[in-house]
């Protein structure tokens, strides 16, 4: 069987199909992946082939940039089609052109949903639907179809020396995002190191304002695999980043999601109301709750329930079949 790919100019969206791809490919079937010119090396270092389609597009830009939704994106793909004539079209749903391509080709085809997606990106368009988001984290009344496991994966890496110890003393992954800057990151800084776990925070040197004072138990790193680095971990501090979150549930680890005060959006308050997370504001931020990350039960319990259901989901090589199943209905 051919299965296509179709994915926008984005590193998290194309990693989170790419377990798929892999799955598809070592049960035997033929796997390409389909995104702009400019972004074929991200897709050649997951391992799989890339099919440069549309115009250069931006890498990694905003979210009308980086979509494969062009009328040329699909008119690419069609000719594409003449040559390759996939079996199956996966597209994630900022790339509606493989889906269009499908369509007008009668060729089978499953939209992919990441867990942080508009739910209604690609409504209308004709296939069934692969969902990563675990059942209690989905809105209510929303209908469910073909669910598959959130694998972590962040590209290509190499374990750092420090990773390969065993931890002294209970670590937490930190990641800052949007609130590494100014003042936040000092009073961060000061909550970190009053407490007596090691913090990993994944943050470049360049982003710490002038004059501020690293604790001695935050260590800073950028390239060590994510998956691997909350694997040595207890907890985790985080700006409620779809990735990290996603990620930290699959770990099964207590999280405190920063938030600016306004009311949250996004997964952090899901998984806050199912216990797993404490919401806290990064300014007024307090090693007593930190302290509460580690050491009460509550938010343990439900990281626990929640990694439970993560892992109770169908994994890619049990989700070949669907797919295979589902080509073979055209």
């Amino acid at each position: 069987m051919r299965i296509l790919l179709t994915v926008p100019s984005s590193r998290a969206r194309l990693h989170r199909l790419a377990p798929l791809g892999w799955a598809l490919r070592t049960a035997g079937h033929q796997v390409q992946v389909a995104g702009r010119p400019s972004f074929t090396d991200s897709i050649t270092l997951t391992g799989l082939v890339a099919v440069p389609v549309g115009d250069g597009g931006t890498d990694d830009g905003g979210q009308e940039h980086h979509r494969l939704d062009r009328r040329s994106d699909t008119d690419a793909l069609l000719d594409y089609f003449s040559l390759w004539r996939p079996d199956l079209v996966v597209w994630d749903s900022l790339a509606p052109a493989g889906a269009e391509a499908a369509q007008a080709r009668g060729v089978a085809a499953v939209r992919m949903l990441g867990p942080l997606a508009d739910r209604s990106e690609g409504d209308g368009l004709p296939g069934r639907t692969l969902d990563s988001l675990p059942p209690s984290l989905r809105t209510a009344g929303e209908p469910e179809d073909l669910a598959v496991r959130f694998l972590p994966y962040a590209g290509s890496a190499v374990l750092p020396a420090w990773l390969r110890r065993k931890p002294r003393r209970r670590r937490i992954h930190a990641t800052l995002g949007d609130f590494a800057s100014g003042t936040t990151v000092t009073a961060l800084f000061d909550a970190m190191g009053g407490s007596d776990a090691e913090f990993l925070c994944e943050l470049a040197d360049d982003r710490i304002p002038a004059g501020t004072r690293l604790p001695g138990n935050v260590r800073l790193y950028q390239d060590a695999p994510r998956d691997a680095v909350l694997a040595s971990c207890a907890a985790a501090v985080h700006d409620g980043g779809a990735e990290v979150t996603m990620s930290a549930l699959a770990a099964g680890l207590p999280q405190l999601i920063l938030t600016d005060g306004t009311t949250p959006t996004g997964l952090a308050p899901r998984v806050a109301g199912e216990g797993g997370a404490i919401l806290a504001d990064p300014a007024a931020l307090r090693t007593e709750a930190i302290g509460r990350l580690l050491d009460d039960p509550e938010p343990r319990a439900g990281a626990t329930r929640l990694r439970d259901e993560v892992a109770a989901m169908p994994g890619p090589r049990e989700v070949v079949p669907l797919l295979a199943a589902v080509a073979g209905q055209r």
